[in-house]
């Protein structure tokens, strides 16, 4: 319909990365719940019919368990076909528009546990102090561990005004935050312009002004100066399958955004036909919480070769939805398609594999700048957060502080140093590729630390290995400097 932008879909996987994208929305423009008699019985009808006529899978009537509404959906096996009432139906949208009701901040997760990776300006948290890179401990006196990112975002949301404790650990301290909840828009796109014409954006999702961001903020980086850029996907599990085509047009001047696969098994091309596209190296950053339209344009990026991908794998989501509005009240999500890239590569249940894997929020962002262009890495880490040569990211790393030494972890040395990580399980020890050699660290020697299953090197261990790294620690801050090969 006029007005509304075709979507794809995925479940939430993150405090401020919502749901959602669906392939074409068919809604009026409103959603009334209508006040008839046997109700219940017909939505499970108007549910049934349009499961029958439209699911992806092809089942009939006979093969679903018809006892009520839950089952009915359950017994497709199909995790993205949802029933809404009208009130979640207003969340789900407001989801799509990254609105919420929390406290303000990105959240993380790593070996160690979740961790703030981004505080917005003008929320609670921001207010009370809270900063990127404490650790999430305990909210409302219940402790995080063993939680899932859903469990621990469905505890710090709530209703507007409502208070919510939260317990952080900041460099081995416990600190008690209580906050009141208020409604939150997230902003979807941010950039910045390194040295050496380096821009990066990272996208939160893909909502209905993020296509319309995104250019402005290519535009405005490209008149100064901006010669690559990196494109930051990682947690992103989706929105409007038209915003990341409009994105996709910017890149790509004639081709396929994706093939669908319908009930019928006849696959269908999304055409694109690009303007003003971008002519300039172009790195994608994807995690395995990547997904849905985060896929499907890094998917084409990837299969046209106009971009490299570095990360993980990414999660694998790769159907389509549409939303009916029901007659007796609510919205059926309804999957009704599969889509391959492009060139016809499966993502369901597969994902990307990225051309460069790395493991680690730090070190896959200091490998996807060093891969779009020749940059020389500057890194301070405070308690103000993380800053790559003089701009501020969200991205964070312990460091450990013992016995007169600075222990950081190897997969951030080896990535600052442009190197890989490697374990030999024979000698129990880490080895670093980098400069044309390899360097082993034996875990039982000095200056080599594990805790919680991270690998740690001493600073002035690594130096005398490879030199072209200079480094400070002084007042809780670290700065790692590359000087060049």
């Amino acid at each position: 319909m006029k007005g509304f932008k075709r979507f794809s879909s995925s479940h939430l996987l993150r405090l401020t990365a919502f749901l959602v994208i669906v392939s074409c929305l068919l809604l009026g423009n409103t959603l009334q719940a209508t006040a008839i008699e046997n109700s219940d019985q017909t939505k499970k009808q108007e549910i049934i019919d349009l499961i029958v006529n439209h699911h992806v899978s092809g089942m009939g009537k006979d093969q679903l368990d018809t006892k009520d509404i839950d089952t009915i959906v359950a017994s497709l096996n199909d995790p993205y076909t949802q029933y809404f009432t009208p009130d979640e139906w207003k969340k789900f949208l407001n989801a799509l528009e990254n609105n919420y009701t929390g406290i303000g901040i990105r959240v993380g997760s790593d070996e160690t546990g979740f961790f703030v990776n981004e505080v917005f300006t003008g929320t609670p948290a921001a207010e009370v102090g809270m900063q990127e890179g404490d650790y999430i401990v305990a909210v409302n006196g219940t402790s995080t561990k063993g939680k899932t990112t859903d469990e621990l975002i469905s505890e710090i949301t709530g209703i507007e005004g409502t208070k919510v404790k939260v317990k952080v650990e900041r460099d081995g301290d416990k600190i008690d935050f209580t906050l009141t909840r208020k409604q939150i828009h997230i902003p979807a796109i941010t950039s910045r312009l390194l040295d050496n014409g380096i821009g990066y954006i990272r996208i939160s999702s893909f909502s209905s002004d993020a296509d319309e961001l995104f250019s402005e903020q290519v535009d405005a980086m490209k008149k100064k100066g901006m010669t690559s850029f990196v494109l930051d996907l990682r947690d992103n599990p989706g929105g409007l399958l038209d915003t990341a085509g409009n994105m996709a047009s910017r890149f790509i001047k004639k081709g396929n955004l994706i093939l669908t696969r319908d009930r019928t098994k006849v696959d269908k091309p999304y055409p694109l036909k690009g303007k003003d596209t971008l002519d300039m190296p172009v790195v994608v950053l994807v995690n395995e919480f990547s997904a849905s339209a985060s896929e499907v344009l890094s998917g084409a990026l990837q299969d046209y070769k106009l971009a490299k991908l570095v990360g993980s794998n990414t999660f694998g989501k790769g159907s389509v939805q549409s939303l009916y509005e029901l007659n007796s009240g609510g919205v059926l999500k309804l999957t009704i398609q599969e889509y391959l890239t492009p060139l016809g590569n499966a993502v369901n249940k597969v994902g990307l594999k990225p051309d460069i894997e790395v493991i680690g929020s730090t070190p896959q962002l200091l490998t996807a700048l060093q891969t779009a262009g020749d940059i020389n890495l500057n890194l301070t880490l405070s308690k103000k957060g993380l800053t790559i040569n003089g701009e501020a990211f969200s991205d964070s790393f312990k460091v450990i502080r013992e016995n007169g030494m600075t222990f950081v972890p190897s997969r951030v040395l080896a990535a600052v140093v442009e190197g890989e990580v490697s374990w030999n399980g024979k000698n129990r020890s880490i080895v670093i590729h980098a400069n044309n050699k390899d360097i082993e660290y034996s875990v039982n020697s000095e200056g080599v630390l594990l805790d919680k299953g991270i690998s740690y090197i001493a600073l002035n261990r690594f130096q005398t290995q490879f030199r072209n790294l200079a480094w400070s620690d002084q007042n809780d801050t670290l700065s790692l400097i590359e000087n060049g090969r």
